[in-house]
């Protein structure tokens, strides 16, 4: 049983070790992508390995800016960037050579004859991968004991689903936090009460497990039959 905080999709991490690409010929710093990537709370290890990915599946991308910028955003996104959700969903549904669309994903670690089905359910399911079935459902832990190194002195009390996709609320040990997430991302920040909820929590299958005997709290969407 995973006991620490975890987004499924990374436990298996797919990508080879590498070193930040050099962009210059594409008039791009690989420095300053690496620091929006990390002020972004993205995983700055796991950004610079899906950019290497993607950049061996299309050499050519690194002498061209636009090309080079799609690969960025997507491996942003893919590393935990939440902000870059909407512009990487955006770059992948322009994208049309072939090549591109391989070296798109690579970078995000699926095969190319999965691309087309990732996108297709991204546009109605924000946590959907194709390896969701393998994990029963479940998309990510979040929170964990702070004695540890997580969030949370108690397990939460509450959860509430928020009117905003991908976003819950919890109540801990009589504070609230916010979590806004995704397939690839998950961002927890201190907030306040909120002051409504979601109209339909249960209409996309997406729930959120917690007990009284773990501190963390599960992500898990029902797929329908």
């Amino acid at each position: 049983m995973i006991r620490r905080p975890l987004q499924l999709a990374n436990a298996r991490d797919s990508f080879p070790p590498a070193s930040p690409p050099d962009l210059t010929a594409a008039g791009l710093d690989i420095a300053a992508a690496i620091e929006g990537v990390r002020r972004a709370h993205g995983e700055v290890g796991l950004f610079v390995r899906a950019l290497a990915a993607g950049f061996a599946e299309d050499t050519d991308a690194a002498a061209d800016r636009e090309r080079a910028l799609d690969l960025v955003a997507i491996a942003a996104w893919r590393s935990g960037a939440l902000a870059l959700r909407t512009d990487a969903l955006t770059r992948l549904e322009r994208i049309e050579a072939a090549v591109e669309r391989r070296a798109a994903a690579a970078t995000l670690g699926i095969g190319i004859e999965l691309l087309e089905a990732f996108l297709r359910r991204q546009r109605t399911d924000r946590f959907w991968w194709p390896g969701r079935a393998d994990e029963r459902g479940y998309v990510l832990a979040i929170g964990g004991f702070r004695g540890v190194g997580g969030a949370w002195i108690r397990p939460p009390d509450r959860v509430v689903r928020l009117a905003d996709a991908g976003a819950f609320a919890f109540l801990v040990a009589g504070e609230w936090w916010r979590l806004d997430a995704d397939v690839w991302c998950a961002r927890l920040t201190a907030s306040v009460e909120p002051e409504a909820a979601a109209s339909d929590p249960a209409a996309d299958g997406v729930s959120v497990v917690i007990g009284p005997d773990t501190h963390l709290a599960w992500v898990h969407v029902r797929d329908a039959a």
